[in-house]
């Protein structure tokens, strides 16, 4: 996703940035679960559990965020270069399909006893239908629904990119958005109705995110003319608010008996207030961050090994974490802080190793989500080289050389011609007579 510069708005490394602090947030998130279950169940107050709790709700911006910045980002592009929709669908439809089918593969394993109970003999078709909603719906990981949802939104991106610039949908959409989250389940009961029996990962739950996104693209000003009427400390105060918000609406419905899955989710109004004023934040200060982190030479190395990684370290993180549960299992305040280095570390790593290993194989990089490009370079390492990749050459059967070595031509030369009737794997001398 390519995020082109604005003068007022969001720019690329504005968007490269946010995706870093996001990947960071959402892996540190999954890293605190555990002791976010033990509070809702032990509901120890002052107590490592708590902390770990209130921290957990000040990430929920994470998601929100990433299909922010997809809508803008596609919008974006959109409006400098419009696409027809089969190049659109043959590009962007598979550039999810493909890592989101190749990860939920290496995700089924865990699964394996669900699938062989499915009916395929005596219902093949039930059992097809029911392994269809499970992958494209429920997810083989519960980090893929974000990609399930994405998959939706550049479904009908095409047919709805042209309301991108109206104020009016805005508006629109985002009463048809609050119409479906919490707590408005509440008031509906009040006059005895109900919400409608969606998936949770239906597009229609996290849509105005999309479109929040696609609206920023066709109104470079729109935010920055909101935040020039807010002061530092009036957007300082109303992100301390909203955050106050988010955690006491979380812990009053802990309290109130409530399962974790009914109160810890994005679909809240008091989310979205917190994602407002979280980016409103950002946007107040981003000259700041130009100056201290954009332009610092060690800032510089967020754009270069932090952010193209960040759609490989979401579907990748899942399965580092599981390592570290299985070879480091404590509950101590050491193991949680050790939980959180290990696992973005090794996600990162992971990713970086991934590139090196796989650079003559750009399609397999694309299927597993990295970028095009890499920048960590694993050469230096005494012996590595032994582990890298090499594709085959198809006539020698020799490895290939990571690079073409074009040889000059020098004058009079002429290239070696194969006499007729000889075989073209033993060259000939050209004749100087």
């Amino acid at each position: 996703m390519n995020l082109q510069p604005s003068s007022r708005g969001l720019t690329k490394q504005d968007g490269d940035f946010l995706r870093v602090i996001a990947s960071v947030s959402v892996v540190t998130a999954h890293c605190v679960h555990y002791w976010v279950e033990r509070f809702c169940q032990a509901r120890e107050w002052a107590s490592l559990p708590f902390l770990c709790a209130l921290f957990d709700q000040l990430t929920r911006f994470t998601v929100p965020l990433f299909l922010f910045l997809s809508g803008f980002g596609l919008a974006l592009q959109f409006n400098q270069k419009p696409l027809v929709p089969a190049n659109y669908y043959r590009f962007r439809l598979a550039k999810i399909l493909g890592p989101f089918l190749v990860w939920s593969g290496l995700t089924a394993f865990r699964h394996m006893g669900y699938l062989q109970n499915l009916p395929w003999r005596h219902y093949p078709f039930s059992a097809l239908q029911s392994l269809s909603k499970f992958l494209f719906l429920d997810g083989f990981d519960y980090q893929y629904y974000f990609l399930i949802v994405i998959f939706q939104f550049y479904l009908i991106f095409p047919f709805v990119y042209r309301l991108g610039r109206s104020h009016k949908w805005l508006g629109i959409f985002l009463a048809a958005h609050l119409l479906l989250l919490s707590p408005s389940e509440t008031f509906l009961h009040l006059f005895g109705l109900e919400m409608p029996a969606l998936h949770p990962n239906s597009l229609v739950y996290h849509w105005f995110y999309c479109f929040a996104g696609m609206f920023a693209a066709g109104n470079a000003d729109f935010l920055m003319s909101v935040v020039t009427r807010w002061s530092k400390a009036g957007v300082v105060m109303f992100w301390l608010l909203a955050g106050a918000l988010l955690n006491f609406e979380f812990l009053w419905n802990i309290q109130g008996d409530k399962s974790l899955n009914d109160v810890d989710h994005f679909n809240r109004w008091a989310v979205l207030v917190y994602c407002l004023a979280s980016l409103l934040v950002f946007m107040k200060f981003k000259n700041w961050f130009r100056m201290n982190i954009y332009s610092h030479p060690r800032g510089k190395i967020l754009f270069t090994h932090f952010a193209p990684y960040t759609f490989f370290v979401y579907l990748a993180h899942t399965h580092v974490l599981r390592i570290v549960d299985l070879l480091l299992w404590e509950v101590t305040v050491f193991d949680l802080i050790n939980r959180i280095v290990l696992v973005l570390v090794g996600s990162y790593a992971l990713a970086w190793f991934a590139q090196w290993l796989l650079e003559e194989f750009p399609r397999m990089r694309f299927l597993i989500g990295l970028p095009r490009n890499h920048a960590f370079q694993w050469d230096g390492v005494p012996g590595i080289r032994r582990l890298k990749l090499r594709r085959l050459s198809s006539e020698s059967g020799f490895h290939a050389s990571p690079r073409r070595v074009i040889m000059p031509r020098a004058r009079g030369w002429k290239p070696d011609r194969f006499p007729p009737g000889r075989e073209q794997g033993i060259r000939q001398p050209v004749n100087s007579q």
